[in-house]
């Protein structure tokens, strides 16, 4: 590792955090080390602030089809998106950088081309189907001309898995059965499964996303546990806009600050919260063990399949990753966040129809759950700690 430069980055919708990594052995594990660059698109010169992306619709025809048409807005807002990756890639490579090899791997969100390494379909940001090849030559041109080809663009919640799997410190690393979901502004699922990592996008005639899936009272869970969908139940029920919450500094965290102190609005939402994390870890147990096609879904008219070749798995671990991740581990948030949700899933497990070897996999005598079997993760930063570690393993095939 003494020749390589490892850098893993993960690329939101509005801004790029990256990270040096670090190969250990003995066994092989990954640490993300300091800095740690985050750098906003608005920063960038040529950052358009009004940007309206193309309507969806169009989006996935035209990806369909296979006649993507670039608009002009598109183009440079990439361009604002390759100056901004550019410029936190440069800012944290060390001055002799040149005479290692760089390797990088990127996450974004999208839908991406067929060599995976553009994006032609984005709910909120341009289409940029040539992107790691116009980022590659613009690092280049720059100057960076020890940079290996970057392989691919993957997924945020693959390199969640990635990340947990390989990282120091990872929670994937000594179980062999586990099931992660980082929750930021979106939510992202990952799965392990007899030791290897099993791509939801596999998994999809039996598993759903949990964007996909839809509560008894219309709500997707990801509106309901994501960070942007706190902050928006909050705006809603005290008669604001998210906007003002952020800038009033108001996130999930001093949400349940205030729940903590007695605010109402605060103290349903949590309560909403708790129950909606116990609800999907419910579905995730029983798609798991008997196949669950009763979920409802998002899309009209798909119904989950109820036979796959992991039926009678029990998962040993949950894992919760990122904003509400640092949540669940605060101590003073137990009685608003973790004693609920061990208390509701111990209880779904226990009245549930599911056979009784399954229950006894996963309770105790008491008829609850193991004080570790839902953890928090130690990696706040798992997605660019996965996507380093997959720039590593497709350079060393």
């Amino acid at each position: 590792m003494d020749n390589l430069i490892l850098l893993g980055i993960d690329g939101g919708a509005s801004k790029v955090l990256i990270n040096r990594v670090i190969l250990h052995t003995d066994p092989i594990r990954f640490s993300a080390v300091k800095p740690r660059i985050e750098v906003s698109y608005s920063s960038s010169e040529y950052f358009k602030s009004g940007f309206k992306p193309v309507a969806l619709k169009t989006q996935l025809k035209e990806r369909n089809d296979d006649a993507l048409n670039q608009t002009p807005g598109e183009k440079n807002q990439e361009l604002a998106i390759i100056d901004t990756f550019q410029r936190a890639i440069k800012a944290i490579l060390p001055p002799n950088c040149n005479q290692k090899q760089i390797l990088i791997g990127i996450g974004l969100p999208g839908l991406k081309t067929s060599d995976k390494r553009g994006i032609n379909a984005m709910a909120n940001g341009p289409r940029m189907p040539q992107f790691l090849t116009n980022l590659e030559n613009a690092l280049r041109a720059a100057g960076l001309t020890s940079l290996d080809a970057i392989h691919d663009l993957g997924s945020d919640a693959d390199y969640c898995g990635l990340g947990e799997r390989w990282g120091d410190h990872g929670a994937f690393r000594d179980v062999s059965d586990a099931y992660y979901i980082g929750v930021g502004t979106g939510v992202a699922d990952a799965l392990l499964l007899d030791g290897h990592l099993v791509p939801f996008d596999d998994i999809k005639p039996w598993m759903a996303k949990s964007w996909e899936i839809v509560r008894e009272d219309g709500a997707t869970y990801e509106s309901i546990i994501s960070a942007k969908g706190i902050q928006q139940q909050y705006a809603d029920l005290t008669e604001q806009n998210v906007e003002t919450l952020i800038s009033n500094n108001i996130f999930p965290w001093q949400i349940y600050e205030f729940a903590m102190d007695g605010d109402e609005h605060a103290k349903a939402i949590v309560t909403t919260v708790a129950n909606a994390f116990a609800e999907l870890f419910f579905n995730r147990i029983k798609a798991l063990a008997v196949g669950d096609p009763s979920q409802k879904l998002i899309q009209t008219g798909r119904k989950l399949e109820d036979n796959h070749p992991f039926l009678g798995k029990v998962l040993k671990r949950i894992v919760i990753g990122q904003r509400l991740g640092d949540i669940w581990q605060f101590p003073d948030f137990a009685p608003l966040f973790k004693d609920p949700v061990f208390a509701q899933l111990s209880g779904l497990i226990h009245q549930s129809d599911l056979p009784q070897v399954i229950k006894n996999g996963y309770l105790t005598q008491t008829k609850r759950l193991d004080d570790e079997f839902i953890i928090g993760s130690e990696l706040r930063h798992a997605p660019a700690l996965g996507a380093a570690v997959d720039a590593y393993f497709n350079w060393a095939k």
